[in-house]
């Protein structure tokens, strides 16, 4: 029970499959927001004793206390118990930008965030002006839901028309950074060729190079289908891919900058002057030490190793404390600063077109890159602002409400920027 998701950080969620429906029957919406948060069988399928002596799902229970909570806010209609839909204060507080709109709610001394799809916040970029393009798309459902999730070959194409807008912007030395992992196919234990089909029309048709690809292990990482928990079939997946891709061949890099600490052996290797070879039995061979010099590390190889990201940091604790809800997807610390320290220097700017709660801001901004991150969600934006404590300067609506805010602002608007 304790690893499901909290009652704030279910409210968005809930919020926006019943947006993306129109309105949903309570079984469905619970299903729905499973998917969503890639919340395996195991999870919701739980089930205790209630008070009458009958045994209830827990997960739909907590599904339907977050229904009330937003009932008494007045962000769910009271009309229908098992029909579910959204009020008209509803629409307003989740805002996801229109098509053609790019506003600046968010900066501080090194970077913005701007409100808008990331199919119009590239115009916001320059050509050839960013140095990393690092960032994680929505879940590819490959089974097709009510809610409006992208699939199979509509998310490949939806993406890599995306990269292609993203590749004029980067400079010659630049790379993109994708973050993807596996998906079944419907209703089969096999899974789906999406991140090679992507990949294959990132390179052959839009003109990237396929430098490396990064594992993130991530221990916690809870099963997430009935092929690992109810079928016993496969097991659990505890990784996910990052796709290193070059605008050229020679995209800036260098692993001088993510050295790992010397083991100790190797240090008690260069404390006696390196190891000591001798030559064969033939009398050749090469008599000088090897290891001898310090190069301030080890060159790291391609995986990360990063539990969940934490619960209880200052974004968390300051979102719970207003009521904002907190991003369900958050990356840990570890692969974020790695590739950034590995693919640009201090000064360069670092792209999030895909930002959330502006995680990949944030650590760009603690290693003293530039940033832009867009996001189409004025929710996640305004929780995110937690995340540079006074460093930064909300510009968006009072409290990070819309219904105060112009959806479709003025070009001259001083924080709006026009479109392509």
């Amino acid at each position: 029970m304790g690893n499901l998701p909290s009652h704030n950080q279910l409210v968005l969620p809930l919020l926006t499959v019943l947006k993306e429906n129109e309105g949903m029957k309570a079984k469905d919406a619970a299903e729905a927001m499973a998917e969503k948060l890639d919340l395996g069988s195991d999870l919701t399928s739980l089930t205790q004793v209630g008070p009458d002596g009958r045994r209830m799902n827990i997960w739909q229970r907590r599904v339907r206390w977050v229904r009330q909570t937003l009932v008494g806010d007045g962000m769910i209609g009271s009309g229908q118990y098992n029909w579910w839909d959204l009020t008209d204060k509803a629409r307003l507080f989740l805002a996801n930008c229109r098509p053609g709109v790019i506003v600046t709610v968010f900066e501080t001394e090194n970077g913005i965030g701007l409100w808008a799809e990331a199919e119009t916040a590239v115009a916001y970029a320059l050509n050839e002006a960013v140095d990393l393009i690092l960032t994680s798309p929505e879940y590819p459902l490959v089974k097709p839901k009510a809610y409006g999730n992208r699939a199979g070959e509509t998310y490949v194409s939806w993406l890599a028309g995306l990269a292609e807008d993203w590749r004029a912007k980067l400079k010659n030395s630049g790379s993109l950074v994708i973050n993807l992992q596996d998906v079944y196919k419907p209703d089969l234990p096999t899974l789906s060729l999406y991140q090679e089909k992507l990949l294959l029309r990132l390179v052959e048709q839009v003109g990237y190079h396929l430098c490396q690809r990064f594992i993130w292990h991530n221990p916690s990482k809870p099963p997430a289908t009935n092929w690992v928990t109810v079928k016993r079939t496969r097991v659990k997946s505890g990784f996910e891919t990052f796709y290193w891709l070059g605008k050229t061949p020679h995209p800036k890099a260098n692993n001088l900058n993510v050295l790992r600490p010397y083991a100790k052996t190797m240090l008690r290797t260069l404390r006696t002057g390196g190891d000591q070879r001798k030559p064969g039995p033939s009398g050749h061979g090469h008599l000088t030490p090897g290891y001898a010099r310090d190069n301030g590390g080890s060159i790291p190889d391609n995986v990360f190793v990063a539990h969940n990201a934490v619960s209880n940091d200052v974004y968390c604790r300051n979102c719970r404390t207003e009521g904002t809800p907190v991003h369900p997807a958050r990356f840990p610390d570890e692969p974020l600063e790695f590739l950034i320290k590995l693919l640009t220097d201090r000064g360069d700017t670092v792209y999030d077109p895909l930002a959330g709660s502006l995680k990949v801001g944030e650590v760009a901004e603690r290693l003293g890159r530039n940033w832009i991150a867009s996001e189409r969600s004025m929710t996640y934006l305004f929780g995110g602002r937690h995340r540079f404590s006074e460093r930064g300067r909300w510009l968006g609506p009072e409290a990070g409400r819309p219904e105060s805010y112009p959806l479709f602002p003025n070009e001259s608007a001083s924080n709006c920027r026009g479109t392509r």
